[in-house]
């Protein structure tokens, strides 16, 4: 068949293999999230967005293993281990995404201290950053507070995605691969902003009453490296590869928004925290801000992927989503799921 949207002789099916467009929806296809159909674009999901290799049947494993790294932490609280559960909370969401990167294809022969360098990379950005700040921050009124926090979160959003782009940038092309090693880099950052924060506590005793920390505990093992996994990857993706296209307007949107996302994080949390609120009212407002942005890696990554998708040419590959065997491009013309740039095992088709 002919696509109404790119003009290409493809293989039938619901979407175009090599553009991405659905028949009914056209070349947008806001309903069918490229790397994840079926989801809506404009949706906070929070794995297919910031894990967005997985296969469809890997999922839920990684939404196990967070149920229960966030598990293991509500049981360390509960038994007054608050210094272990702090230490869990902050590697939980780094211990994941570290597993990712070695199960994905994509980055499945890069050996494991490259990977780990990008999440080290991230965590000295944070040491840096965070002991700054908190050596700057002593004696400053409300306007300094607001100018040191805002500081804080440009210099941050520019250093934390530096090493995956200065470095990987060349042997992972893809904007969806930008995404992913500056997510790493961001939860690196997260997790050396909170032992930086909590140094003093850290070395305390090993049991103390659970009942303050209960809303720490819950920011630090999700909502923190959320937040900074999710606007050092929209940083990174938004630089990845050269503008223009669909994705051109949200690509020179993304480091201010990600700044915005930064400020906005910490700046409402101090406030809604100075104004004697329930630290549920902190929490959220922290995942609002984090789906918000969730929302705006989807938009980039969309657009990006799109435009990127015509780039192969036709080859027998397997779907991840769907499961079918078939000869596509860059799209499965059946579920519309992203295709791997380069797949293991993937035989190329002449014409």
């Amino acid at each position: 068949m002919t696509c109404s949207h790119c003009g290409a002789e493809v293989p039938d099916g619901e979407f175009c293999t090599r553009c991405g467009a659905h028949r009914v929806q056209g070349a947008e296809r806001l309903h069918h999230f490229a790397p994840h159909p079926g989801e809506h674009v404009a949706s906070p999901h929070l794995l297919s967005t910031l894990l967005p290799h997985l296969a469809h049947e890997q999922v839920h494993r990684f939404r196990w293993g967070l149920i229960g790294g966030v598990g293991a932490v509500a049981v360390l609280a509960a038994t007054g281990l608050v210094v272990p559960a702090i230490w869990v909370a902050a590697l939980v969401v780094p211990s994941l995404y570290i597993t990712y990167l070695r199960q994905v294809d994509v980055f499945a022969d890069e050996p494991l201290p490259v990977l780990l360098a990008t999440v080290v990379a991230g965590a000295a950005v944070g040491v840096g950053v965070t002991a700054a700040g908190d050596a700057l921050g002593g004696g400053l009124g409300a306007g300094g507070v607001v100018a040191l926090t805002a500081g804080i979160a440009v210099v941050a959003e520019v250093l934390k995605p530096l090493v995956p782009l200065l470095v990987l940038r060349r042997r992972y092309p893809n904007t969806l691969d930008g995404l992913v090693l500056g997510v790493a880099a961001g939860a690196g950052y997260a997790l050396a902003q909170t032992v930086v924060n909590l140094a003093g506590f850290l070395g305390g005793g090993l049991r103390t009453d659970p009942a303050g920390w209960v809303f720490t505990l819950v920011s630090v093992a999700l909502l923190i490296p959320l937040l900074h996994g999710s606007c050092t990857g929209l940083v990174s993706a938004s630089l990845w590869r050269p503008r223009g296209g669909r994705a051109a307007a949200l690509r020179s949107a993304g480091l201010p928004l990600a700044v915005i996302a930064d400020i906005s994080f910490a700046a409402g949390s101090e406030l809604l925290d100075d104004a004697g609120l329930s630290p549920l009212f902190v929490l959220l407002w922290q995942a609002l801000v984090v789906a918000g942005v969730l929302v705006a890696v989807r938009l980039l990554v969309h657009a990006a992927v799109l435009d990127e998708g015509s780039d192969l040419g036709l080859r027998e590959v397997r779907c991840h989503h769907c499961g079918r065997t078939l000869e596509a491009a860059r799209f499965c013309p059946h579920c519309g799921a992203l295709l791997p740039s380069s797949p293991a095992g993937a035989v190329a088709v002449s014409r």
